[in-house]
């Protein structure tokens, strides 16, 4: 008789949507912040800047398991749950692990600082952020730099997601294709989902807001 763990949703379409477009504008910024296209740079930080508005209101209002009271646990977990991966005694559940929560908030708040210091920030020639003006040059320097450096932190961080992804498959835990289909091999209960269209609305709307008053 098969042990297998029964098959459940776990991720809502918005949360999937989320991840992989959110992994396409950070590699747009990364193109057009290096070649200087600056308008399409900004374009591409409003639409980052609506996704991660309405993922940080799904953290607390969106479907059970995305939200952070949910899924964020005592560090002091984090050992436990590394020893239960090395040993293959690690079993999936019907959200981010101990880690993997701490992970996703770190990556929520560098890119919310990397938005922000953006917003102020200029090259002091051919650029300068939609809120420059509001700031005096020494704080705008600072922003600069601040947004500058940051960038490799964003880029560190996805490599150790990266490199933890492809971790959790060797010690046979597959992470990416719930991402993908929304489903998982899980003992948990389902979890109770809501529709992702309306987080989807709501990101198209803070896009349009955003877009207006910003550019």
């Amino acid at each position: 008789m098969s042990t297998q763990a029964p098959r459940i949703k776990v991720w809502d379409s918005f949360i999937r949507l989320y991840h992989w477009v959110m992994v396409g504008l950070v590699g747009a910024l990364w193109w057009s912040g290096d070649n200087g296209e600056m308008s399409l740079h900004l374009n591409f930080a409003i639409a980052l800047a609506a996704l991660l508005i309405v993922r940080i209101g799904w953290g607390f209002f969106g479907s059970k398991n995305t939200r952070f009271v949910y899924f964020v646990r005592s560090p002091a977990k984090i050992p436990a749950h590394l020893h239960a991966l090395f040993t293959r005694r690690y079993r999936n559940s019907d959200t981010h692990s101990a880690a993997g929560g701490w992970a996703v908030l770190a990556l929520l708040l560098i890119l919310v600082l990397q938005i922000l210091t953006g917003l102020f920030s200029s090259d002091g020639i051919l650029f300068s952020g939609p809120l420059s003006q509001y700031a005096s040059s020494d704080r705008v320097d600072l922003a600069t730099d601040w947004h500058k450096t940051q960038f490799d932190v964003v880029l560190a961080l996805i490599g150790i997601h990266v490199a933890a992804v492809i971790l959790y498959r060797w010690f046979g835990v597959p992470l990416l294709g719930a991402m993908i289909s929304g489903y998982r091999n899980s003992k948990a209960q389902q979890p109770d989902l809501k529709p992702g269209w309306q987080a989807m609305l709501l990101t198209v709307a803070v896009w349009f807001i955003l877009y207006l008053l910003l550019t």
